[in-house]
């Protein structure tokens, strides 16, 4: 939990009674290697802090599955349309591998809001840091190569992209297995 404050602390500053009553709302939960957190047309209730381990989030089409983005340590992961307009989602969340998440329900986090007097902060701040990240990625798919897009994933995730299959890094840069095996042999 203390992980998740040090975070927080950095974008909003939250007072010992706030953050007591925050963490009170908090549960912690962990998933098995390719165990489903959230399946296609499940509303989404939840929104996760991983602690440990690798996710995907992928939208299941009749011919693939298509991997739109992976969740890594340190990160918020949500079906997060699905979680604000309460509708089924269209993507399912998986976990890669063995790991742990600290997770919070949208009545919790609500009574946060109402509560506390960083819980604006706090929903505003995440929700801005979800929009700069989708942002990103967006225009990554407009003007970087796939090179590019593996590279920068590479950078930003060294150690823990060797935990994603390759079909699922495929995908998300939006090649072909192969394509991403030619690319990995010229680097």
């Amino acid at each position: 939990m203390e992980t998740l404050r040090n975070i927080l602390n950095k974008k909003v500053e939250i007072s010992d009674s706030d953050w007591l009553f925050i963490s009170s709302k908090l549960q912690l939960k962990e998933y098995k290697k390719k165990e489903l957190v959230t399946t296609t047309e499940a509303i989404e209730n939840k929104i996760y802090f991983i602690l440990e381990g690798v996710f995907r989030l992928f939208i299941e089409l009749p011919e693939k599955d298509v991997t739109i983005d992976f969740g890594f340590p340190e990160s918020f992961l949500s079906s997060y349309s699905s979680f604000l307009t309460q509708t089924p989602s269209v993507a399912c969340i998986q976990s890669l591998t063995k790991s742990k998440v600290i997770y919070i329900t949208k009545d919790d986090l609500q009574e946060i809001y109402k509560v506390t007097k960083a819980g604006e902060s706090i929903g505003r701040i995440f929700a801005e840091e979800f929009f700069r990240y989708k942002s990103k990625r967006e225009l990554s798919f407009m003007k970087d190569s796939p090179t590019e897009r593996y590279l920068n994933l590479f950078k930003e995730q060294q150690n823990l992209i060797q935990e994603i299959p390759q079909k699922y890094l495929a995908s998300y840069i939006g090649i072909t297995p192969q394509a991403l095996s030619r690319i990995r042999a010229k680097i």
